[in-house]
Formats: C-alpha cells, sequence, structure tokens
C-alpha cells in the first residue's frame, strides 16, 4: 500500500461513501448581505477596529453594496471580463513551453476540464467581481473518496 498526500492507493474499498467536504455550502448569490436603510455612510477606521480578515471583508462587501462603489466596480469587471457568448474570456498559452505536442494537449484538456467544474465561461463576471471586492477567493478541491481516481469533483 502507498500513500501519497493523505492518500493510499490499495485494492480494497473500504473508504466512505460519496465526496465527502469538511466545508459548508457557499451562499454565492451574496442574498445575506444588505442595508438596512435608504441611506449610505462610511467611516475611516483611524483606530484599528477591525480585528480579524473577515471584519475587513465583511466592510469591503458592505461598501460595495453603495450605489457609486457598485457603479465603480461594475466599470472594472466590464473592462477585465469579455462578455463574448462564442469565446472564452481565458485561454492557455503553451507556446514557450518547451514540451512535446501530445503534453500541451493533455494540460489544455486538464485546463478546460478545471474551467468546466469552475462553469467560468458562464460565472467568470461574478468570479472577478468576488474576487476584486474580496481581495481573493477560495476553492475547496473535493476528491470523490470511492473514486479517487476521477480526479477534483
Amino acid at each position: 500500500m502507498a500513500k501519497l498526500f493523505g492518500f493510499s492507493i490499495d485494492d480494497q474499498e473500504n473508504k466512505s461513501k460519496g465526496i465527502v467536504s469538511p466545508v459548508p455550502p457557499n451562499n454565492e448569490d451574496g442574498s445575506d448581505y444588505y442595508l438596512s436603510s435608504g441611506f449610505y455612510g462610511q467611516y475611516v477606521d483611524i483606530e484599528g477596529v477591525f480585528r480579524t480578515e473577515f471584519d475587513i471583508v465583511k466592510k469591503y462587501r458592505d461598501m460595495s453594496l453603495h450605489p457609486e462603489c457598485d457603479t465603480a466596480i461594475e466599470h472594472v469587471v466590464n473592462e477585465a471580463i469579455v462578455s463574448d457568448l462564442n469565446d472564452s474570456p481565458v485561454e492557455i498559452d503553451l507556446d514557450n513551453l518547451q514540451i512535446g505536442a501530445s503534453l500541451k494537449k493533455v494540460i489544455r484538456q486538464e485546463f478546460k476540464y478545471v474551467k468546466d467544474l469552475l462553469e467560468f465561461d458562464k460565472k467568470s463576471h461574478e468570479i472577478f467581481r468576488n474576487w476584486y471586492v474580496d481581495g481573493k477567493l477560495h476553492y475547496h478541491k473535493v476528491i470523490d473518496l470511492e473514486k479517487p481516481d476521477e480526479g477534483i469533483k
């Protein structure tokens, strides 16, 4: 039995059922962020009240709800992401990579597979906007414990 990164490769089928993730589902539509009144206002944190990164990200999300900030963010996102129904907003360029054509083909197939997992062609505007507002994105790679040879789910 061989072990690599905590996974073992053996012939026994004694693994748990299905795909298991320790991370709870993400609310991607952002419906839990709202302003409670019709008045908008922000303040500068001179005293350093924000102690955690979560507080800062929440503040950025609150600021992005203001109409002026929302318009500015939309301008940036629209300039960064090309909205074309016939073309993908990203592609991989392997022209300067000194490897064989067959390996380049495999890399392109895997790149397309990951893009399809993320539904990047459909959700690229949302993904870029969330990254722009939050300053980062986290993705959790989940592997089916029953069928690890199928790769990332």
